[in-house]
């Protein structure tokens, strides 16, 4: 089955198949990465997981969600 049958089916059984909003911002989780390689490079890498740690969690709580900006 196509994913163009698979919506049409899921519109036929009326479920709800919004998605959350998915979207963060591109421009503050590059700036992060950015941070996390830098340490990587300066050999920190206890200091690059937990900041890998808190960029999951922010994403996950929506700080960094394009429209909150």
């Amino acid at each position: 089955m196509s994913l163009r049958e698979t919506v049409k089916e899921w519109i036929k059984s009326g479920e709800d198949t919004k998605p959350s909003n998915p979207l963060c911002s591109k421009r503050l989780v590059i700036k992060n990465l950015n941070q996390i390689r830098q340490l990587l490079e300066e050999d920190s890498p206890y200091i690059a997981k937990e900041r890998i740690k808190w960029l999951i969690s922010d994403i996950e709580r929506g700080n960094l969600d394009a429209g909150k900006l």
